[in-house]
């Protein structure tokens, strides 16, 4: 954190010192090219951010620091943890209440069953997605690797058994 005081020294304007994230775009970068994707066409508008195509499949990589600490966070440094995050969007949630409940409890157990990846659900926008999310600090390679090749592969898999099972539409 670095805080600016006025001239007396009684206030102080204090903003995070965000961490570099620059060489982590790199190593994502590189993890890219090693799954056969060219980063530039991957590239969203948002810095730190890449969409990759897996058959008809799309997955969402982020890098990002939260402005500020998250509820969430199980630990509290002086400033808000980088984050990486590896999301595919799934299927939209079957309508009739009895079946969206099984569906439900089935993706649950799945998530049991799953490497790097776990369901998630919105139930703002009806959809449920793999996502995958860890500390930025440390990553390599392999730890970049392995969420996209273990979302994609689950994203794929299961959108047809989805909606042949409880008429889950898939995300167009």
């Amino acid at each position: 954190m670095v805080c600016i005081g006025n001239a007396e020294g009684s206030t102080a304007e204090c903003k995070f010192a965000h961490m570099d994230l620059k060489p982590y775009s790199e190593k994502v970068e590189d993890a890219l090219e090693t799954i056969g994707v060219e980063p530039a066409n991957a590239r969203c508008e948002g810095e730190g951010q890449w969409l990759v195509h897996r058959n008809t499949v799309e997955i969402y990589v982020d890098i990002w620091q939260p402005e500020e600490h998250q509820q969430w966070e199980y630990f509290k440094g002086p400033e808000p943890a980088a984050i990486f995050q590896v999301v595919s969007p799934v299927c939209f949630l079957p309508d009739e209440p009895a079946l969206r409940q099984k569906f439900l409890e089935e993706i649950l157990y799945m998530n049991f069953h799953m490497f790097y990846g776990s369901f998630t659900v919105n139930f703002e926008e009806n959809m449920a997605a793999i996502q995958y999310r860890r500390l930025l600090d440390g990553i390599n390679r392999v730890e970049i690797i392995e969420p996209i090749e273990s979302i994609g592969f689950y994203a794929e898999s299961l959108v047809p058994y989805l909606s042949e099972k409880y008429g889950a539409k898939k995300i167009q």
